[in-house]
């Protein structure tokens, strides 16, 4: 079958179908994004193991499923998250969904309304992560480094909810949202801070640019990265939550949407996303 794989590039390659283990389901992919985690492999931020499946986030439909798991799940529409808790990063640590078909573990999907099919909730991964965030952060200055989907989404959340939220980015905030700062310097007044970005200069030195009881938080996407942290970091994995869907009905309007990500069936403008993130059309890429 034909795949996206990293071989000290991103390529289109022929590779054995997948089996499926006892606790994976097998989907045919419909829609994948790619955003910044695939953005830092291709840039060279992230590393993964040459010929690995990429892909971490998209929508499918359930074609098999491995022996521990009930077969009515078959045929099901579903969500791919980009961690299992389990197995870690999906298209990072174990390989993902950006090929004909793909086999997952099935603590990395969520189900969908298996009537229409909105493309809206791709950002499930985001808005969960975003969702858990008030376990963690109740109120007080918050800054968010880094304005992909995970910063621009819990930016959204939080910013009715604390005293001020404002976002760190070189390259300035798209799309700008209203009560959102953005700021080019850093100072210690900060109650709160969530790293989205994978650059490791901000890991590295984020204890010099907190103060001791800043709560420290990042997005929990793979088992084995990253290698530097501060001790205070909290990490939050992306899974089934309640009210996501509910949060992307209500908030992700069209409008913002195509702000946020574009659509492409051509691999090769995909890499990097020219947005926070590209939907691509896996059922006609590999048809």
């Amino acid at each position: 079958m034909k795949a996206v794989v990293f071989n000290l590039g991103i390529t289109i390659s022929d590779v054995p179908e997948k089996q499926v283990n006892r606790d994976y389901v097998l989907l045919k992919p419909k829609r994948v994004l790619v955003n910044g985690l695939e953005n830092s492999i291709y840039v060279g931020l992230l590393w993964v193991d040459p010929t690995r499946i990429l892909g971490s986030t998209g929508i499918g439909r359930i074609e098999g499923v491995g022996l521990d798991i009930d077969k009515s799940l078959e045929g099901k529409l579903v969500l791919v998250l980009p961690y299992s808790q389990t197995y870690g990063g999906i298209g990072t640590e174990i390989d993902g969904i950006l090929a004909e078909k793909a086999s997952v573990p099935l603590d990395s999907i969520v189900i969908l309304p298996q009537y229409g099919f909105n493309e809206k909730y791709i950002l499930y991964p985001y808005v969960s992560f975003a969702l858990q965030l008030p376990k963690y952060i109740h109120s007080g200055n918050t800054l968010i480094i880094g304005s992909g989907l995970y910063g621009i989404i819990s930016a959204l959340y939080l910013k009715d909810m604390v005293s001020k939220v404002a976002v760190y980015r070189e390259d300035g905030i798209n799309p700008k949202i209203v009560g959102v700062e953005e700021i080019r310097h850093f100072s210690q007044e900060w109650d709160n801070i969530i790293i989205t970005t994978f650059r490791s200069w901000i890991r590295a030195f984020i204890d010099d640019i907190s103060k001791s009881n800043t709560k420290i938080v990042m997005p929990k996407l793979m088992n084995t990265w990253p290698v530097v942290s501060s001790t205070k970091t909290v990490f939050i994995p992306p899974k089934e939550v309640d009210g996501v869907l509910e949060f992307i009905d209500k908030k992700i309007n069209d409008k913002l949407f195509n702000e946020l990500v574009s659509f492409s069936n051509d691999l090769l403008v995909s890499f990097p996303s020219p947005k926070a993130g590209v939907v691509i059309n896996a059922e006609e890429i590999f048809k």
